[in-house]
């Protein structure tokens, strides 16, 4: 059992370090400012799942924080884009094999899903004290809070100063 948890573990490793690397291929080649910040969500969530899936135990929290700031960051970096560049002429191209791969893709990703979720037994969740969640936060994981404090704020500055310039 442990055996194929380890083999599990190993392969969507693979799967999301190929699909950064991918991902950033991407963003550097592509020429349309839409799916260049798109191709970034991409990427942030996948080096977030590598990140997690180095020592869940561990890094999972500095996971979510990952994927809270990548994320968010690529929100905004695609809505200044579209505001600075409001010509922006976005063509749609078809590609008659694109179904057919995603449909293939997301086969594959819910069968892992089950595959790692049906050895799990069933747990009753703790009850959350927020107090508790706080000063651990702020306790243990001080540095990841004060990088997404500071990057969020950043964000937020650079959002007020384009907002204002129109």
């Amino acid at each position: 059992m442990y055996q194929i948890a380890e083999a599990l573990q190993l392969t969507l490793f693979s799967i999301f370090a190929i699909s950064s690397v991918a991902a950033s291929i991407f963003i550097v080649s592509s020429k349309n400012v839409f799916y260049s910040a798109i191709s970034l969500a991409i990427l942030g969530i996948s080096i977030a799942a590598d990140i997690a899936l180095l020592d869940p135990s561990s890094y999972s929290i500095y996971s979510v924080f990952h994927v809270l700031l990548y994320v968010g960051a690529t929100v905004v970096f695609l809505s200044v884009s579209l505001v600075m560049f409001r010509g922006l002429d976005v063509r749609e191209v078809r590609i008659s094999w694109a179904p057919v791969v995603s449909l293939i893709v997301v086969a594959f990703v819910f069968v892992a899903v089950l595959a790692s979720l049906s050895n799990v037994p069933p747990v009753e969740p703790k009850p959350v004290n927020l107090v508790v969640l706080a000063q651990d936060v702020l306790n243990t994981y001080w540095f990841p809070a004060f990088i997404l404090i500071v990057g969020l704020l950043t964000t937020l500055v650079e959002a007020i100063a384009l907002a204002r310039r129109e």
